[in-house]
């Protein structure tokens, strides 16, 4: 199917403002609505008027105010901060009325992002600035593509900006995630991975806010069950629809309106006592009134097993009127690739003996991966994985983002109070990231919650006992930390039962090996991408800087601008990308990574020239080099 035609968007703008009817395919329908509107509010495009700056206290505010949700994603959006970062691109994150609370990316476009107020603090609803991504998606409620002169005001047009909202399960839209770069360097490669950005944030607010819950998850293709991609659909005891995300909505044909008034039988023609007694967790074609096919299956609660009792009559007559035998696919989930069997399975044993699990490992290293993948596998899958990044949080903020706070426990302080990352970690895991950037007089409140297992929120008041696991990761030498006083030596001792070191990616075997698994986990099998061999090569012999989140990210970003069927090769790669690891394949190989490739595979020299990206006799040569 051949790309709509547009008219030359210098031409669009002249008839538009003009007063002329412009044909149906003048500009895309979501700009053209946009700009009515613009004009409807009386909004002049060459206007240059200045909408103020919040002051600090204020944004500081807004953000305190949008705090656990910003606190949740950060992990995700530093994510797709390098994904564009090197295009010269900027992440915007924006609140539900378009303030932006945060931008980073790029030095040199926030430079120029200063020079037209795209920044924190500024407000970019499509009110105040006009047709723009951040005020056009949240007037969509979807997403926008928003480029150059597509901008209604005329001072804009120096950008190009994609943007998603980002919605909570109940329908409540949260914010905006927007990457905004040069007009001709954005491409709809940024827009997908803005896409999926927001959908694995709204998975992990659906996991943490309705974990406890049965949820349903839906998808046309059975191997996306388990990924963001996936539809959710939560229901409460009384087996009522309490919560829900867009998929899942759009592909049942139903909307937010549907909350609390439908129950499992009411979609799904049985119980969900008996759905439960009859698949399982087992992966089935659900029958529903849609036109389209889903696969689904079912998450139980957190506090409830495949095995676990049913709880009532109907559901224990369900049990026993079903089949012995139940067509199941369960799931099970998979540790990081290259790394040994033995750290995966002493971090799961430490894990279930209640040790708090201590991850060190460099930068890019997977320890936030691999900690989210400790929970999957154990006991405690059902229960909520609460990720708060130590080093993202301000100083004078982790201790309330921890603790939880009183109403009026500080200026700016919500009404309501807030329950605090300890207290929402309750019956599942809590995982604390870069721990070694813990404020010092924090780090005293922390260990007496492991000690006793009490949380007392800021501002007094009540204290709640918990029951949480603790996954622990940094980057930092911890020991070194103690001996310079920049961290407690009481607190490290609890938690340093037994630290696990992740290697780095260089030492993990054959990067092409790991490409793939990382490649075929976002679903290229089933696009028919593949790697081509030059540039499974030039993986193998790259430095790689940045670690698996290097590899990660860019494999990510070329399934995103990759068409179906295709063979992804050298031309593929980012410039800059390319030329470093041409020159890494020229480069001998440090002595040191020869001898770390043949001790890995048992000193098979084959399996080492295999990983290592070289033939046997350069590998031999290499060797008698080094004497």
């Amino acid at each position: 199917m051949s790309e709509t035609v547009y008219l030359p968007l210098q031409e669009a703008r002249r008839r538009f403002f003009d007063g002329q009817t412009l044909p149906a395919d003048a500009v895309p329908p979501a700009i053209l609505q946009s700009w009515q509107r613009c004009l409807g509010l009386g909004m002049p495009a060459a206007g240059r008027r200045q909408a103020e700056r919040l002051g600090e206290q204020t944004l500081r505010e807004r953000r305190e105010y949008n705090g656990d949700w910003l606190a949740l994603a950060r992990p995700t959006l530093d994510g797709l901060f390098e994904g564009v970062v090197d295009d010269g691109h900027v992440v915007i994150v924006a609140d539900a009325r378009g303030l932006i609370l945060d931008a980073s990316g790029n030095a040199a476009f926030l430079d120029r992002a200063e020079q037209v107020a795209l920044t924190p603090g500024m407000d970019w609803s499509e009110e105040v600035r006009g047709t723009n991504a951040i005020g056009t998606a949240l007037a969509l409620g979807g997403s926008v593509r928003v480029r150059g002169g597509e901008h209604y005001l005329e001072r804009n047009r120096s950008l190009s900006c994609t943007a998603r909202t980002l919605v909570d399960p109940l329908g409540q839209t949260l914010g905006v995630i927007d990457v905004s770069g040069l007009p001709r360097r954005l491409g709809d490669g940024h827009g997908q991975l803005v896409e999926a950005t927001v959908r694995l944030i709204e998975q992990q607010l659906f996991g943490q806010r309705f974990g406890r819950h049965d949820t349903l998850l839906v998808h046309p293709d059975p191997t996306q069950l388990g990924t963001p991609r996936a539809g959710r659909l939560a229901f409460d005891e009384a087996e009522r629809l309490v919560a829900a995300n867009r998929q899942a909505l759009g592909w049942l044909g139903l909307d937010w309106s549907a909350l609390q008034q439908h129950r499992f039988a009411d979609l799904f023609g049985e119980s969900l006592g008996h759905w439960r007694a009859r698949y399982g967790v087992g992966t089935i074609l659900l029958p529903h009134g849609g036109r389209l096919p889903l696969s689904a299956r079912l998450l139980p609660a957190a506090s409830a097993t495949p095995a676990a009792r049913p709880r009532s009559v109907a559901d224990r007559e369900a049990v026993a009127k079903a089949p012995a035998t139940a067509a199941v696919l369960p799931v099970q989930p998979q540790c990081e690739a290259g790394l040994p069997d033995e750290l995966s399975t002493r971090a799961l044993r430490l894990f279930e003996a209640d040790i708090p699990v201590l991850l060190q490992g460099e930068t890019g290293v997977g320890k936030d991966r691999f900690a989210r993948w400790l929970h999957q596998a154990s006991s405690r899958t059902r229960g909520p994985f609460v990720a708060v990044n130590c080093a993202a949080i301000p100083d004078g903020l982790i201790e309330a983002e921890l603790f939880g706070y009183e109403e009026g426990a500080f200026t700016g302080a919500r009404r309501q109070g807030s329950r605090g990352r300890l207290r929402e970690a309750h019956g599942g895991v809590l995982f604390l990231d870069e721990i070694g950037d813990m404020p010092l007089a924090l780090q005293a409140r922390l260990l007496r919650v492991l000690q006793d297992r009490l949380v007392t929120p800021l501002g007094g008041g009540t204290s709640h006992s918990v029951d949480l696991r603790l996954i622990c990761a940094t980057h930092r030498p911890l020991k070194r930390l103690v001996e310079q006083e920049a961290f407690r030596a009481d607190l490290y001792y609890r938690l340093c039962h037994y630290p696990l070191r992740l290697p780095p990616l260089r030492e993990r075997g054959d990067v092409a090996a790991i490409a793939q698994q990382l490649l075929d986990a976002r679903g290229a099998r089933s696009r028919d991408i593949s790697l081509a061999p030059a540039l499974l090569q030039a993986m193998r012999r790259y430095a790689w800087p940045g670690n698996l989140r290097e590899l990660d990210n860019l494999l990510a970003t070329l399934l995103a601008l990759a068409d179906d069927g295709n063979t992804l090769t050298l031309d593929h790669l980012p410039e800059e990308l390319r030329e470093d690891m041409l020159r890494d394949e020229a480069k001998p190989l440090d002595d040191s990574l020869l001898e770390q490739a043949l001790a890995r595979c048992g000193g098979n020299v084959s399996a080492a020239a295999r990983a290592l990206g070289i033939s046997r006799s350069t590998l031999y040569r290499q060797r008698r080099r080094a004497g």
